[in-house]
C-alpha cells in the first residue's frame, strides 16, 4: 500500500491509539510520525498495514521483550485460529449473501465532514439512540472523528450509537488548522450543512477547462449561483462516497481530505496553478476517494486576508 495514502487514511486514529498507550496529547503526533517513517517499507509491501504498524506503535511506546513478543503473537495467532473456525461454520450453516458495494439504508451511515451537533441530528432521524463524546484527536475542533459502531455496521431503530468528535490534542497538533477549517467550511457549504465561508467582493471561479467565472460575494454566498460551474456539486458527490474496501472482515471506508500546497508535486494528478489571484496565499483541499484510487477533486483556495478571491476546482478522474 502507498505509504502516503495510508497516512493520510489512518494518522488520527493512530494518534488516539498511541494516546490510548499513554502518550502524552501533546506527544502523540510525534510518536506516531517516528513509527510511520520507520516502517514505510513494510507499509508499502503490505495489503493491510493496521496490524504491523499497530505492533510497531505498541513497541515504541511500552517496548518488548522477546519473550512477550512471542507470547503477545501465539495469543493473535490462536485468536484468528477461532476466528477462522467460527467464519468456516457460519459459512457452512448460513446461506451465502450477496454483500453490498455501497451502504443501505440499514446500515450505520458515513459521517464523513459533520460536526457532533449536525451528526446527532441525522442520526436521530434515522432512529439512533445518539451520544456525543469529545476525543483527543489532530482535527479541527467538533469535527467528527469516529462513531461505534462503525460505518457500515447493520442497525435497527432505537440502537445506540456513539460519536466522536475532535479535541485537538495541541496547538501543534494541526499547522495546517486554519486551512483545514476554511476546507471544511466549502464542504459544509455545498453539503448544505453550513453558510458561505467569508468571500472576497469578487470571487474568480475556474472549474476544469470551463470559462472562468466571476461572482460578487452576494452571488458568492447563495448556492444556486454556483450551479453552473459544478463546483459546490462536485464537492458534495465526493463527499458521499462510500465503497465496501474488504469483504472478510466486511469494512466500508469514507472519503478523506488533505491539505497541500498549490505547488506540491501530485505526480499524475498535479494539474496547472492558474495564477490568477496575484499575491494571495493559496492551498489546495484534495478531496480523496475511499478507495484511494484515481485522482481525487481538487480544489484549490486563494485568499486575502480571510476572504476566498479565487477557486480553482478540478473534477475526479
Amino acid at each position: 500500500m502507498d505509504p502516503g495514502e495510508y497516512f493520510d487514511a489512518r494518522w488520527h486514529s493512530l494518534v488516539r491509539a498511541a494516546v490510548d498507550l499513554g502518550v502524552p496529547d501533546e506527544e502523540a503526533p510525534a510518536v506516531v510520525q517516528r513509527v510511520l517513517d520507520g516502517n514505510r517499507r513494510s507499509i508499502r509491501r503490505a495489503e493491510d498495514p493496521d496490524p504491523l504498524v499497530l505492533d510497531a506503535l505498541h513497541d515504541a511506546v511500552l517496548g518488548a521483550t522477546p519473550r512477550e513478543d512471542t507470547r503477545r503473537r501465539l495469543g493473535v495467532g490462536a485468536l484468528l485460529a477461532v476466528v477462522a473456525a467460527i467464519a468456516l461454520i457460519v459459512a457452512v450453516t448460513r446461506p451465502e449473501q450477496p454483500l453490498p458495494d455501497r451502504l443501505r439504508g440499514d446500515q450505520v451511515p458515513s459521517l464523513f465532514g459533520y460536526d457532533g451537533a449536525d451528526a446527532e441530528d441525522f442520526l436521530e432521524s434515522r432512529g439512533f439512540d445518539v451520544t456525543v463524546e469529545g476525543a483527543r484527536d489532530c482535527e479541527v475542533l467538533g469535527r467528527v472523528v469516529a462513531s461505534d459502531p462503525a460505518p457500515g455496521t447493520a442497525y435497527h431503530r432505537g440502537d445506540p450509537i456513539t460519536v466522536y468528535t475532535s479535541l485537538p490534542a495541541s496547538l501543534t497538533c494541526l499547522t495546517d488548522y486554519q486551512d483545514r477549517a476554511t476546507a471544511w467550511q466549502l464542504l459544509d457549504f455545498a453539503n448544505g450543512r453550513g453558510g458561505p465561508p467569508p468571500f472576497a467582493d469578487r470571487v474568480f471561479v475556474f472549474a476544469g477547462d470551463a470559462t472562468p467565472v466571476v461572482l460578487d460575494r452576494r452571488d458568492a454566498e447563495r448556492p444556486e449561483a454556483w450551479a453552473g460551474t459544478g463546483v459546490l456539486s462536485g464537492l458534495a458527490r465526493a463527499s458521499d462516497q462510500v465503497a465496501m474496501v474488504t469483504e472478510h472482515p466486511l469494512r466500508y471506508a469514507i472519503p478523506a481530505i488533505r491539505i497541500a500546497r498549490t505547488d506540491e508535486g501530485l505526480g499524475s494528478c498535479g494539474v496547472p496553478d492558474p495564477s490568477v489571484a496575484g499575491t494571495a496565499d493559496a492551498f489546495s483541499v484534495l478531496v480523496r476517494s475511499p478507495d484511494r484510487t484515481g485522482c481525487p477533486v481538487r480544489l484549490d483556495v486563494y485568499r486575502e486576508g480571510d476572504s476566498i478571491v479565487a477557486l480553482a476546482y478540478y473534477p475526479a478522474s
